[in-house]
Parts: structure tokens; C-alpha cells; sequence
């Protein structure tokens, strides 16, 4: 499996049929649960839809989208029946990389708006009964930040110590820890004559935790957010805000395999994460969620075990990441390591543990063009039955923008077609030296591109898939747009989009798709994955066939199927039997 060390190190290496619902436009009513699940706290009932700010409408015909752009598509999200909205990096930046190198926390990126249009943008989602998620990218900041800048000017400065500081040794860097994006981690800065740490890119030096001051700095930029409503925020490379201390030189192992691993190693980050949620305690309901890209398995179950009153979950990258390799080669996934995955990442042993499932986000390529079918005829099916997986297992369930309607990847054949510039420093690397031929290169990461995720939202079939007026968007329109949009979609019965609608009808209406147990009923079948949720409202079962051939399930003896509880293939009856065949790439939901 890919690590994220030698992802982003390769990446920038050189530097029955469906039960009716009313659907109508901006007037989706959530269908009425148990009071079991009304008790929850509403991250846990909820669906999160995550917005790639740049990419989902512009407003201005500019080319990027904006906040008054996503202002006026809050309705579909509503007529989808998300409960909560989750904008990547958004605030004002120098975009070193993409927004996630902060310049000032409380202002937006002049890219997207102004606060007037946030606070717009806020009061409409509010209308509604959408609530925002913001990013926090609280490991590093921007060099450009007036915290960096007052830093760098003197050793003697107070802002000196928000950042790691550190004497050359033997004339070169503090250590030898790699940055993620190639090179040292450290940076000689001439103004003092010392190194400063930068886990990702130089323009972005990793804070001072152990600062006090830098962490009340920090608390004071989630209570301001929450103050105008907010409602959580996911924490970027959560796991690094704790450093491993002091400093010392990583092992020939852990440079080889387990960089991240060692830099999530901190002593402190339970405490920075309670002290973080304490100092937050006005808002009791806030939503905290990290990027656990890194962290074990175990370290996990610490930071969102409920009682320990730090995150209330994680997203793990296990499963994401296995058929990646060097950041571009695309490698065969296998159904037993997703089947594998999911069981643990269900933890169903915890009852204080709640997970988010998802199978799509800004950082990788889209989900039916990676685990989906290649076949034309089977491409939408497949989109169904990702999105009966999706939103049948246990946790809080995130649907990323465009997965929706099942946007696939870019055609890509040509390298000036990316906007990624660790796209263009791989093939600077790879291909220019020789090292890895061209063709082999751009048919891999053709596949494998986060590229392929950030193309601009198809909203109906007019010019540039109505995402904006510009005739050249910051990211070229995926081509298909022209069949696959959501205006197009909205109006058919069988749509990807109509089957998400439903599904998620379907999720809110019973509890044991929400807070039920699992378990994996698939035995060694080698190309179907079943599985088993039980509750307090009764017993579901999900069958998911993942190929291009028919096949067959036996249903355990226990389990007397009574309804179809959802098939993603409305013309394909379901056997209400004990062995239940299924049609390639069907899904069923059974009762």
C-alpha cells in the first residue's frame, strides 16, 4: 500500500421498483425517524456533501467558482437531502497549494468572495437546514502569514517561537526528515541564519504547537468561525500537529517506509485535541473531524472515542491508497482489501467509536472510473451500487461533489491538459530524464490523477456545463457533460442522481441503515460483498455484485428476505428467496 509519504514524494518529487418520493426542487423534507436516532447528536443521522470551492459555480465569469456561485446551488443540495456541507480550503491564501497555505485565518480568499458573500452564503444554507463544515489547516500556515513574516525578521521577535526554529548542524539541516513534497523538510532562511520545519511545501512552515500562544491563536480562529455560525470543521493533517520531540534523525526504516507514521507520533496530541474542544465548549455541538492520513488504527480510536471529548471522527485512507503506487502507477484493487476494510473501519466492537465513509474527496480520482465498470453499459449501475454501499454502511456517510451524478474521470491523453503542478514535476522527473516512458506515464496517471476530482461541476448541457461563462475555467469541463449533468438527471427516473435521492430517503427512514450493526455475510465470494445491518427496527441486508458477470448468494438460513428494500436495477426483478441472483454491478437492499 502507498504510503502518504511516497504519494505526495512521487507526486512533486522535483520540488423491485424504487418506492416513489417527492423530488421537487428546494423542497426536500427529510422523512421522520425513531426517537432512537433523533437522540443522536446530528453528525451521527446526518450526510455531509464536501464542495471543492473552485470547481462548483462560478458566479462572476471569472473561471473559479466562488461563494455567491455555491450561494445559488444551495437547493440542490437540499432536493438531494444533504444535512451538512463540508467547503475545502477556502480562506486567503497565496495558493502555493491550492489554499491549504493559509495567509489569514479569518478572511476569505478574494478567489471566492468576500465575508459579505460567506455571511450570504451562511443565511442561505441556514434557510435551508444545510450546516457548514469548514477546513482548518492548522499544521502549517502560508509563509505570507503576518505570524511567519514577523517570525523570519528577527530571532529576538515574539513571534519567533510560533514556528520550529533550529541551528544548522554540520552545516546543513537540524535532520534528515524529508518533505513530503520532495527534498528537505527543513529551509535555510539567510535574514537569521537558521532552519525552519515545512512538512509539505516550503511556503508552508509547519506551527508551533507547543507554543501556548500559538494554540490560543489557533482556538480563538475556531471560536470566531463558530461565532457566525458554523456548525464544525475538519482539521487538515491532523495527526502532525503534535511533533515527535526533540528533533532527532529518522532511522533508515522509517525514511524507507514509515515517514508519516513517525511524524504522527507526537506525545501531546490527545491533550492539544481535548484542550482544542475545551476551549471550543460555548459551541457543545460543534462537529470535529480529522484527517487521519497516517495515523494507526489505535490512535485513532483514542482521538474520537466520545468519552475522551477530543475528535468526533476520522477519515482513514487505508483502503484509498492501495492501489496507488509512487503517487501515479495505477495498480488492480482487490474486493477482499475493501471488504477487509470496511470491517474494521466499521467499529462495531465501539460503541464509542463513530467512522466517516467515503469513497470520493478532492485528492483522488473518481470513484467509478477507479472501482467501478469499464464497460459503458455497466458505468451508471455501478455508480448505483458505489452509492448503495456508501450509504448503507455504519458512520457518517460524505458524498463529494459530482459523485452524485456520477462524474467520471478526465480524458486526459496530453500532460498540458493538468492544472496539478506535481503532475508537470513528475513528468519532469520521470519522463523527461527517461526514467519512465511517456506513454506509460500519462495512461497511469490518466487513471490515477486528483486532477480527475476537480474538474468542474456539470450542472445541465449548456456551454461549459453551465459551471461558468468563461470560455476557459481554471479546469477544463469533463467532455461528457453533455449526458451526464445534473439538470439532465434531475427529470429521469433512472438517473444516478434519482437513485441517490432515494437511497438517501431511504437511509433517513430507517434507523438501522444509520445506527445498526454490521456484518460481513460475504464469506470468501470472490466477487460479491454482502453484508448484514441489525437494529432495533429490524434486520437489512446489502448485496452488492462488483463485476461484469451475473452471479448468485446464498442468504443465511436466519434471514427471511420479506421486501426489496432498493435494486438498482428497476427492470431486474429480486428473488425473494434464499439464493438471490444478481445482474452485473446490481445492488440490492432486502428486508
Amino acid at each position: 500500500m502507498t504510503t502518504r509519504r511516497a504519494f505526495f514524494r512521487q507526486l512533486c518529487i522535483s520540488a423491485a421498483a424504487l418506492p416513489v418520493f417527492p423530488r421537487a426542487m428546494g423542497a426536500f423534507k427529510a422523512v421522520s425517524v425513531d426517537s432512537i436516532v433523533s437522540t443522536e447528536p446530528w453528525w451521527k443521522t446526518g450526510i455531509i456533501y464536501q464542495i471543492y470551492p473552485r470547481s462548483f459555480q462560478d458566479s462572476n465569469g471569472d473561471g473559479l467558482g466562488d461563494f455567491p456561485g455555491m450561494t445559488s446551488r444551495l437547493h440542490h443540495l437540499r432536493s438531494l437531502g444533504v444535512d451538512a456541507v463540508w467547503v475545502t480550503a477556502c480562506f486567503d491564501s497565496p495558493n502555493a497549494d491550492n489554499g491549504y497555505d493559509v495567509r489569514d485565518y479569518r478572511r476569505i480568499s478574494a478567489d471566492f468572495g468576500t465575508m459579505g458573500d460567506f455571511d450570504r452564503f451562511m443565511a442561505e444554507a441556514k434557510k435551508q437546514d444545510i450546516r457548514v463544515i469548514l477546513d482548518m489547516v492548522f499544521n502549517h500556515s502560508s509563509d505570507e502569514h503576518e505570524w511567519f513574516r514577523q517570525s523570519r525578521s528577527s530571532r529576538d521577535n515574539p513571534y519567533r517561537d510560533y514556528y520550529f526554529w533550529r541551528e544548522p548542524v554540520n552545516g546543513g539541516p537540524p535532520t534528515n526528515w524529508p518533505c513530503a513534497y520532495g527534498g528537505s523538510a527543513w529551509e535555510f532562511d539567510k535574514t537569521t541564519g537558521q532552519y525552519y520545519l515545512h512538512h509539505y511545501a516550503i511556503k508552508q512552515p509547519d506551527l508551533n504547537w507547543e507554543n501556548p500562544k500559538v494554540r490560543h491563536e489557533l482556538y480563538a480562529v475556531l471560536n470566531f468561525w463558530a461565532a457566525k455560525g458554523v456548525s464544525g470543521f475538519r482539521f487538515d493533517c491532523a495527526g502532525e500537529i503534535s511533533k515527535p520531540l526533540p528533533f532527532r534523525d529518522m532511522t533508515l526504516a522509517e525514511l524507507k517506509d514509515n515517514v508519516i507514521d513517525y511524524r504522527t507520533t507526537g506525545a501531546r496530541l490527545d491533550e492539544y485535541f481535548k484542550e482544542m474542544r475545551a476551549a471550543t465548549s460555548a459551541y457543545p455541538d460543534l462537529y470535529f473531524v480529522g484527517e487521519g492520513w497516517g495515523m494507526p488504527r489505535d490512535r485513532i480510536v483514542r482521538a474520537v472515542d466520545d468519552r475522551n471529548k477530543e475528535l468526533n471522527s476520522a477519515f482513514r485512507f487505508d483502503f484509498m491508497l492501495q492501489n496507488i503506487r509512487d503517487g501515479w502507477r495505477n495498480l488492480p484493487w482487490s474486493l477482499q482489501r475493501l471488504k477487509d476494510f470496511n470491517k474494521e473501519n466499521q467499529f462495531d466492537d465501539d460503541p464509542h467509536v463513530w467512522p466517516i465513509v467515503f469513497i470520493e474527496d478532492h485528492d483522488f480520482s473518481r470513484s467509478v472510473s477507479r472501482f467501478g465498470s469499464s464497460r459503458p453499459e455497466y458505468k451508471d449501475r455501478s455508480a448505483k451500487l458505489l452509492a448503495t454501499m456508501l450509504l448503507s454502511l455504519r458512520g457518517t456517510p460524505l458524498i463529494y461533489q459530482g459523485e452524485e451524478i456520477g462524474m467520471s474521470n478526465f480524458p486526459f491523453t496530453s500532460v498540458s491538459q493538468y492544472n496539478d503542478i506535481g503532475v508537470y514535476n513528475l513528468w519532469k522527473d520521470l519522463v523527461e530524464t527517461g526514467k519512465v516512458p511517456a506513454a506509460e506515464y500519462l495512461a497511469n496517471n490518466a487513471i490515477t490523477s486528483r486532477d480527475n476530482s476537480r474538474t468542474p461541476m456539470q450542472w445541465d448541457a449548456s456551454s461549459q456545463a453551465g459551471f461558468t461563462t468563461n470560455s476557459k475555467p481554471w479546469l477544463a469541463v469533463n467532455p461528457n457533460y453533455l449526458q451526464v449533468n445534473v439538470e439532465s438527471e434531475a427529470k429521469e427516473r433512472g438517473s444516478v442522481l434519482s437513485f441517490y435521492r432515494d437511497l438517501i430517503r431511504i437511509r433517513k427512514s430507517k434507523p438501522t441503515l444509520i445506527l445498526g450493526s454490521y456484518h460481513d455475510i460475504s464469506g470468501d465470494h470472490p466477487q460479491l460483498y454482502a453484508y448484514q445491518r441489525s437494529g432495533s427496527s429490524g434486520t437489512l441486508v446489502v448485496l452488492l455484485n462488483f463485476s461484469d458477470e451475473p452471479t448468485e448468494f446464498r442468504l443465511p438460513i436466519s434471514f427471511k428476505p420479506k421486501a426489496v428494500v432498493i435494486n438498482n436495477v428497476p427492470q431486474g426483478k429480486a428473488t425473494l428467496s434464499a439464493s438471490v441472483p444478481l445482474l452485473p454491478w446490481q445492488s440490492l437492499i432486502l428486508e
